[in-house]
């Protein structure tokens, strides 16, 4: 930040490099970047120059607008006496374009897709004894009645009816019971995309218990769910002529004496049966009722995703999504919404052979197959309840919670997957 001497009306000058090959990801980090600068100095109202060689208005100015919203969003916490904040702009200007009505229109989509994503990171900051599965559902009913969705919430009575043996199983042993929470939007027409979210808010492991070290980061494993609600609330928005369901499967994984257990068998919606080797692989069991039942009410694709393995990490570490597919143009599909929202992914294989680790002697599969291709292995099992809809898992473990970065101010929540889900279901319309 260099000052301008009173040669400019501008007090300050922010000059944020766009690397050697400028995209619209790095323009968002640039614009968040700046943001950041503008905020710690206390300045209000910042002005950008955007290079419009770069890409159409519209996306130059949302990306812009994304940007600084991202990078401007704290969670205020839960002290005594407030923190010092940074003084939060007030205002953003754009200069360079030539077509004003396409600049509005590309940051009122820049604000509200950045406003979903902040409403997932809000909640992904939030501690467990304050978002425990009955109050992510309430969240969820809020949001619709907000933004103007149809949102039914499926309590431990009604899971119970409807057979959801796993759901129920890994909420066992807390004594908040779990959710099933589904969103509606109907965009029109004769398609319907389904999103699924993991919702553990909190995730000691169960009976097989995590180690404690950094186990309060386990408020986080709710982050898929929290992903699809934010999505929901910028789809009902952008209003694309599709129709898609969200569903959360939500639960709290905590040992007990109540707790579903290693060796138990339990049965999911759909009426395949999983034997619980580890109960530390929750995951995949709640998602087991959430993805069957996407699939029961006639979805034509499904996206889910998740918080799902430590493995993810080890694989791509905190630079993207590993993508876990069955069916080529639905994972081309989700590969494109990503790219174009700046959220990297990555697509590993589904070869005949890893399907032999998750057999069972017991039942109709296992939940843990061991070390061995585990965020594969942990897709394809989630896959097996999806039946004949095109499936697509994404793992976000190592991109839903990071260190800080241009639109990350802190070590937290990243809101990943919102904006791709979006763009996904204007694509698919």
């Amino acid at each position: 930040m260099t000052l301008t001497f009173g040669r400019l009306s501008a007090k300050r000058v922010i000059a944020v490099g766009l690397g050697e090959k400028p995209t619209m990801g790095s323009l968002r980090q640039a614009a968040g970047q700046a943001a950041g600068v503008a905020q710690k100095a206390k300045i209000r109202h910042l002005a950008y120059c955007v290079p419009s060689w770069l890409g159409e208005s519209q996306a130059l100015a949302a990306a812009v607008s994304e940007g600084a919203a991202l990078a401007s969003w704290r969670f205020s916490g839960y002290h005594q006496k407030p923190r010092q904040k940074d003084e939060a702009l007030t205002k953003i200007t754009l200069l360079g374009f030539s077509d004003q009505k396409e600049c509005e229109a590309g940051m009122q989509r820049g604000k509200i897709l950045a406003n979903a994503q902040n409403l997932t990171r809000e909640l992904g900051s939030r501690p467990s004894n304050e978002l425990y599965p009955q109050k992510l559902a309430e969240a969820a009913v809020e949001a619709g009645k907000t933004y103007g969705f149809d949102v039914e919430v499926f309590d431990e009575v009604k899971l119970a009816e409807l057979k959801m043996g796993a759901l129920l199983g890994v909420g066992s042993g807390s004594v908040y019971p779990p959710r099933l929470v589904v969103m509606r939007y109907q965009g029109g027409g004769d398609k319907t995309l389904g999103l699924v979210g993991k919702g553990i808010t909190f995730d000691s492991g169960g009976i097989s218990l995590k180690p404690p070290a950094g186990m309060e980061e386990m408020k986080y494993d709710m982050l898929g769910a929290g992903a699809v609600l934010g999505a929901m609330t910028a789809i009902a928005q952008l209003r694309p002529p599709i129709n898609v369901v969200g569903i959360m499967a939500i639960a709290q994984n905590m040992p007990s004496g109540s707790s579903y257990k290693p060796g138990d068998v339990v049965t999911a919606f759909n009426g395949k049966t999983i034997e619980v080797t580890n109960t530390d692989a929750e995951g995949r069991v709640v998602l087991a009722d959430g993805v069957s039942y996407a699939a029961h009410l006639g979805v034509d694709w499904i996206v889910e995703t998740s918080t799902l393995t430590g493995a993810a990490i080890i694989v791509l570490g905190h630079e993207a999504t590993a993508l876990v597919a069955t069916d080529d143009a639905l994972a081309s599909q989700v590969e494109t919404a990503a790219n174009a929202e700046g959220e990297r992914v990555w697509r590993l294989p589904i070869y005949p052979e890893y399907r032999k680790l998750y057999e069972s002697d017991v039942a109709d599969i296992k939940n843990s197959p061991g070390r061995d291709a585990g965020t594969i292995t942990g897709g394809m099992i989630i896959s097996e309840f999806a039946g004949d809809v095109p499936f697509a898992h994404l793992d976000i473990a190592g991109t839903a919670w990071t260190k800080a970065g241009p639109l990350n101010a802190k070590f937290g929540p990243t809101g990943v997957m919102v904006r791709t889900f979006a763009a996904l279901a204007e694509l698919m319309a």
